[in-house]
């Protein structure tokens, strides 16, 4: 498999959570696994979508799932240590996009970590993808319906 490296514009990012590295999160060198930092993205992700006021799933049995994690870690990171996750989503197509994320040290800004997420539209109901609807385009990206 081909290496592409994530570069992300920082003028995509509108979001941020701090989380911290718990025990339970490392192992038993006291670094993060690769599991848990999925999970830490999940986090960031789903925190991201509750500020825009998307719920997971929606009256109409849909919701937004992650169905292509790109991830890319620069450093090792250590428990207790307190984590900036940064969020932002790329420009939207009709039932999909990516949410892109950056994960930086708090005490020092390094980046240990750059992900992008690939999300499609599910229709739970159906079981299919479909189209997004002009509600949850307009949360995800307002640019596109600011004149």
């Amino acid at each position: 498999m081909s290496k592409q490296a994530l570069v992300f514009n920082d003028d995509l990012f509108v979001f941020e959570a701090v989380m911290r590295v718990r025990h339970t999160e490392t192992d038993m060198n006291q670094y993060v696994t690769i599991e848990s930092l999925t999970a830490l993205l999940s986090e960031a992700r789903l925190r991201f979508l509750y500020a825009k006021g998307i719920k997971e799933v929606n009256a109409d049995h849909q919701g937004l799932i992650v169905d292509t994690l790109q991830l890319e870690i620069t450093a090792r990171i250590r428990v207790r240590e307190a984590l900036l996750f940064e969020v932002g989503v790329e420009p939207l197509y009709d039932n999909g996009g990516n949410i892109v994320m950056k994960v930086t040290r708090m005490h020092t800004g390094e980046t240990v970590a750059k992900a992008k997420q690939h999300f499609v539209n599910y229709d739970f109901h159906l079981n299919k993808v479909t189209i997004i609807d002009n509600a949850t385009k307009e949360a995800l990206y307002p640019h596109l319906f600011r004149i």
